[in-house]
């Protein structure tokens, strides 16, 4: 499924949804919102992280970024939790000249080793060599989820974990404007790695709140104060 809504000419923004969501969200339903009101043109669509591999949606979102780039002036790129994830490394491998603003709504920055964390390293052997699936029951959702036999592998070759041994891996200046927004109650995400992150990298908005892993009670402002031209 995806939602595209073609309404400014000027500005699209993409957004990548969490890791165990899809566009069906709240956050999504907001932004469409805005889009319908002409704010920006919005585009998501479901991504299955957990049946692909960081290195195949990378190669998606590039496609998806060098098509709109050839139909808008300006291209924003945004992701919550493991889609923040996603968008980082978007910007850090792929340098895209097309993406001007980078909207982080608390953002991951090592996905496998919470999720590491969160199933027990000693349930991940196989699935951390790429010989079977991972599956176990998400914490905060209580969804039973499959993660592709492939997906852990291809991020330990390919360097994805922007936070890794208490390390930034990521340049200290790229040309995007990058806005970070993370609850002090979240329980997902550390508030601690994005603070590691702002304090490694320049970031022109950084801002601790008083909400969940979900922003569920600031998002909405956040989207009318930054996300607007």
């Amino acid at each position: 499924m995806l939602v595209y809504e073609k309404t400014n000419p000027e500005l699209i923004l993409i957004h990548l949804h969490g890791f165990a969501s899809n566009v069906r969200g709240t956050k999504i339903s907001l932004l469409r919102d805005r889009a319908l009101a002409g704010r920006f043109s919005l585009f998501a669509m479901d991504m299955d992280y957990q049946s692909s591999t960081t290195s195949r949606v990378l190669e998606v979102l590039d496609a998806l970024v060098r098509g709109f780039s050839q139909k808008f002036e300006e291209l924003w790129l945004s992701g919550s939790s493991h889609g923040g994830y996603v968008a980082l490394n978007y910007i850090k491998f792929y340098a895209p000249q097309a993406v001007s603003k980078l909207f982080l709504f608390a953002p991951s920055y090592a996905t496998l080793s919470l999720t590491l964390q969160e199933v027990g390293q000693d349930r991940c052997g196989n699935w951390l060599e790429g010989k079977e699936e991972l599956k176990f029951t998400e914490c905060e959702t209580g969804l039973e989820l499959t993660i592709n036999k492939d997906f852990a592998k291809d991020i330990l070759e390919k360097g994805y974990e922007i936070i890794s041994e208490g390390k930034v891996c990521f340049p200290r200046e790229v040309p995007q404007e990058i806005h970070i927004f993370h609850g002090l109650q979240d329980s997902m995400v550390p508030v601690e790695h994005s603070r590691l992150f702002s304090s490694h990298v320049k970031v022109k908005t950084f801002l601790e709140l008083q909400d969940d892993h979900r922003l569920s009670r600031t998002f909405t402002s956040l989207v009318d104060t930054y996300l607007s031209i």
